[in-house]
């Protein structure tokens, strides 16, 4: 029988327990500070190791709940993710089991006030720590400040987009969590009635940006409106600027994902002054593809995440245009990335002996390929300007040696555990055919996860 049907057949004989580990997920955050919106973007997450000022290093990522949960992405590793994408920073103590955010961007809790930071969860305030929550794709995480004083919950704006000077605005307030109307809300220059309703007049043009605020309730998310002399279409008697976008998508797609797909994010900004970004059109193409044309991800959509399938060992680029409700296109924005070759493809030539295969919940694809055993090698052609070994460090890990084109180095690959996160890169050559090849150096574990080629 050959080679890669044996390991296949170990691979699915296999029944032992692994660490389970959960895919990163995008999750839309919002930082409500005393007065003012800290920070309201979507953020992609995952457990993951923290650090602060006052709390030291840990783990976040729902083990230190009683009972465990996940692991998985959590509120503070949401936090920690938004800090990041934000270019703020905060800091909280660490409590036998949890960080507890004392401060966010310039914000400190207040001790002798009892206003401290707390965190909603679709708009219910976790009753737990913000390590041992798992968030699941698209909630919505509310860092609020002086949180334990709304007793009410948080508050949810919603209404028309655009009106005229002549036509009041309809808008409507309910409870974040339980969907009900809520009255006495401040929205503008009026208040809700018992229906959760108001009508907000506007006397002049321009283009508004408004909340809802009460007592006792974390105030709501921004409603953007245009407001048009009469008779005129929406959102164009102002906006003549276009809007900016930003693409994020991994540089390797596994660091990501754990299957075939690209996960990309995208998000626009049309300034504070703008009608707002309406919709969006994606596109990629095939790095190396000799017709070089872009193919649709998606037109006129709203949505600011998408999981694209991929070729396996492909690369490509891809690009987002934004489109504000005044019509106003922006530049693209562009990203690229590549889809690595899973450790059983039968692109990659591994050794007779000293290899094994195995299931890991969190590897790419779900398997690895592990040597124990010196000597132990694999190889495979590729064509490109390198390539990388897609791997992680293990506790009594041993030595790698990654080669192409007999250009070597070696790499240890002892360490904290982490599923597709460690790179192993070899060195650059030039763009053409090349070899590489992978060695083990000793009779400890390494893992080959998957390879990815560098174009």
């Amino acid at each position: 029988m050959p080679r890669r049907f044996l390991l296949l057949a170990s691979l699915l004989a296999l029944a032992l327990p692994t660490a389970a580990t959960a895919a990163p997920t995008a999750v839309d955050v919002r930082i409500e500070g005393e007065t003012s919106t800290i920070f309201n973007e979507p953020v992609t997450t995952d457990g993951k190791v923290i650090t602060t000022a006052a709390g030291g290093t840990h783990l976040c990522d729902g083990s230190t709940a009683s009972p465990p949960v996940g692991p998985g992405p959590t509120p503070n590793s949401a936090l920690d993710d938004a800090a990041i994408k934000g270019g703020f920073t905060w800091d909280g103590a660490w409590f036998g089991t949890d960080f507890f955010a004392s401060r966010i961007a310039g914000e400190t809790e207040s001790l002798a006030d009892g206003q401290f930071w707390g965190v909603f969860v679709n708009g219910a305030m976790l009753d737990v720590g913000g390590c041992q929550h798992i968030l699941a794709p698209n909630d919505e995480v509310l860092w609020a400040y002086d949180a334990f004083s709304k007793t009410g919950g948080a508050l949810t704006l919603t209404g028309e987009e655009a009106t005229q000077t002549d036509r009041p605005l309809r808008v409507r307030v309910t409870n974040t969590s339980t969907g009900a109307p809520v009255a006495g809300a401040k929205v503008g220059s009026t208040t809700t009635g018992t229906d959760g309703r108001a009508l907000v007049p506007f006397d002049k043009i321009g283009i508004y940006r408004i909340k809802a605020d009460k007592s006792l309730y974390v105030r709501s998310d921004e409603l953007r409106v245009c407001v048009d002399p009469p008779l005129v279409e929406a959102c164009t008697s102002t906006d003549r600027k276009a809007p900016s976008v930003r693409l994020d998508a991994p540089a390797i797609a596994s660091t990501d994902a754990r299957f075939g797909f690209v996960r990309l994010s995208w998000q626009g900004d049309d300034g504070t002054d703008g009608s707002g970004v309406r919709r969006y059109r994606v596109d990629r193409r095939q790095i190396g593809s000799t017709s070089g044309v872009w193919h649709r991800v998606a037109v006129d959509t709203a949505k600011t995440l998408a999981r694209v399938a991929a070729k396996e060992g492909a690369a490509y680029e891809y690009r987002v245009q934004a489109i504000d409700r005044a019509g106003n296109f922006s530049p693209y924005a562009t990203a690229t990335s590549t889809m690595p070759v899973d450790n059983l493809s039968s692109a990659l030539k591994l050794s007779k002996q000293g290899w094994k295969a195995l299931r890991r919940q969190g590897a790419f694809k779900l398997t690895v390929a592990r040597a124990t055993t010196e000597g132990a090698s694999a190889s495979m052609r590729f064509t490109g300007t390198g390539a990388a070994l897609v791997t992680r460090a293990l506790p009594r890990g041993g030595k790698v040696r990654i080669a192409v084109d007999g250009k070597s180095k070696v790499v240890s690959l002892e360490g904290r555990s982490r599923f597709r996160r460690k790179l192993v890169a070899t060195p650059s050559v030039p763009a053409g055919a090349h070899t590489l090849r992978i060695t083990s150096l000793g009779d400890a574990p390494i893992e080959i996860d998957a390879i990815a080629i560098k174009r």
